[in-house]
């Protein structure tokens, strides 16, 4: 009974990180910017999860992520770095309880793709020139960031809870 509640809980999760992404609430926007719902939802399964698992999932998240944007920018690259990152942190530090842990590892998984879409950007459009490009892409980083910071730690925190009753 309890395995069946967890993969309802994990396929409910899943369902979510779209509607999520489509329809984000406006509790959950800083000046109409969202949280980076990509990295709230990797982050606790690379933790919990073989690093083939992770780059597995992520490079699928990158897809279904990509496939709601127009932009010739991919977010694979990113997720895909990010989730090999904390699978090995997770096999080398078996014990991830603080809930602020996780909302830090978060604010940097937000900040590199951020960055990292800021760099495909730049290379794909020569935006280097434009100054108006790189005002506009700071601010939406920060508040980004900011954001997944605060959201993070009460949604990651619950998916590692449900995966750790596994």
């Amino acid at each position: 009974m309890v395995r069946k509640n967890q993969k309802l809980i994990i396929f409910f999760a899943l369902i979510c990180l779209p509607a999520f992404v489509i329809s984000s609430p406006d509790l959950l926007k800083l000046n109409g910017i969202t949280p980076c719902w990509p990295v709230i939802w990797l982050l606790p399964f690379s933790l919990k999860n073989s690093p083939f698992k992770a780059c597995i999932s992520s490079i699928l998240l990158g897809i279904l992520i990509d496939s709601f944007t127009i932009e010739k920018v991919s977010y694979i690259p990113s997720l895909f770095l990010l989730s090999l990152v904390w699978s090995q942190y997770a096999l080398h530090n078996k014990k991830i309880d603080l809930f602020f842990n996780i909302g830090l590892m978060a604010i940097f998984g937000t900040a590199f793709v951020g960055i990292s879409i800021w760099i495909q950007n730049i290379f794909l459009y020569s935006a280097l020139r434009n100054n108006w490009f790189h005002s506009w892409s700071i601010y939406v980083t920060l508040s980004e960031i900011i954001i997944t910071g605060l959201v993070a730690p009460f949604f990651s925190s619950w998916l590692l809870i449900t995966y750790n009753k596994n």
